[in-house]
């Protein structure tokens, strides 16, 4: 399912867009990957999105998105901790984590590589 959002900052096809200021707005993350995860901005766009264009956000289902470094298919997928949107897996640091889906594919960082969208999140202890 993809829904229609206005962005707020730039973002690239294939990476994950967090909650904007205001209703049906996104952005791409903020510094430390921080942010809402809402979607993925689908890697078929094929191009970059500038402030204030309208874009559709997959929500859920199977999209193509970037990978932030190696992952492994079946794995599941956070936000890299950084502004890029890029997908990396889960790690086992001790934490609260948003989880934005599972790969379905394995990659290299840069690659783009098919997740499941899936919203949730897991608590791994100390």
């Amino acid at each position: 399912m993809r829904r229609p959002y206005r962005t707020e900052s730039e973002i690239l096809p294939g990476t994950g867009v967090v909650q904007g200021s205001a209703e049906n707005k996104v952005k791409a993350p903020g510094t430390g990957g921080s942010g809402d995860f809402i979607g993925v901005f689908a890697w078929e766009a094929n191009e970059a999105k500038a402030a204030g264009d309208e874009v559709g956000i997959a929500l859920d289902g199977v999209v193509k998105v970037r990978a932030g470094g190696t992952v492994n298919a079946g794995k599941k997928a956070v936000l890299k901790n950084d502004i890029t949107g890029a997908f990396v897996e889960l790690g086992s640091a001790a934490g609260r984590y948003t989880v934005c889906g599972t790969f379905l594919q394995s990659g290299a960082a840069g690659e783009y590589v098919d997740m499941i969208v899936e919203r949730g999140s897991v608590t791994i202890p100390a």
